[in-house]
């Protein structure tokens, strides 16, 4: 989504700050990088696994749950990064000449996290959802939100309905996200918008608490 990527002048953006103070540049590319595996973590469902942790522990996760080994260049630019921002953060008298190289580090790296494929799920639609088969009893508790569901290469893989009590808006990118702590619901059904044929919404499931992106 044109929101979650980086702006045209992101680069020029960064190359001016570190001219001015090579620190502040490089927390903001900080945060950036994780900003990007915190996304990539949200679309497959193990962001939760990642509080606290470091950059490259993210690029594990991913690699595990994608079977995507990531090249080990990736990883040493990545520690090479890590390793110059620190001298440049930590030590006043760093070189202008460690700033600007790991500036370009940190550059590189964004582009290449930001190029790794990733699933996504879009908000179709929210619909009311029923405890009969005839669409005559509604559950008051619950809604169904119908997403399409995208595989990293953008084969869609959808749409699919689960349900949620949380409030969506249509087109919004959300998180893959459950409640792992509550007892979920049963056989439930809805009318599909389009057609107005009752369907089978879920036979059990817990719910679902996807995060729009732009709150990771």
């Amino acid at each position: 989504m044109p929101s979650l990527e980086l702006s045209a002048r992101f680069d020029e953006k960064i190359l001016e700050e570190a001219i001015q103070s090579p620190a502040v540049a490089m927390m903001h590319l900080s945060l950036e990088i994780d900003r990007q595996l915190r996304l990539i973590l949200a679309a497959i469902g193990k962001l939760g696994d990642y509080v606290g942790q470091s950059p490259n522990q993210a690029l594990d996760l991913i690699a595990i749950h994608m079977n995507a080994p990531i090249p080990p260049e990736v990883r040493d630019t990545l520690n090479d990064f890590w390793n110059l921002r620190n001298r440049v953060v930590h030590g006043p008298d760093s070189k202008q000449r460690d700033a600007m190289r790991s500036v370009d580090y940190g550059l590189r790296i964004l582009r290449i996290v930001q190029s790794i494929p990733r699933p996504s799920f879009i908000v179709l639609r929210v619909v009311p959802v029923f405890s009969d088969s005839t669409c005559g009893v509604p559950s008051h508790d619950v809604s169904g939100v119908i997403l399409e569901h995208r595989g990293p290469n953008g084969e869609i893989e959808g749409p699919h309905v689960h349900p949620s009590r949380k409030g969506y808006n249509q087109g919004q990118s959300v998180s893959w996200e459950w409640d792992r702590t509550g007892e979920g619901w049963g056989k439930t059904w809805y009318r599909d918008p389009d057609s107005g044929e009752i369907k089978l919404a879920w036979s059990q499931s817990l719910e679902f608490i996807g995060r729009p992106l732009e709150q990771i």
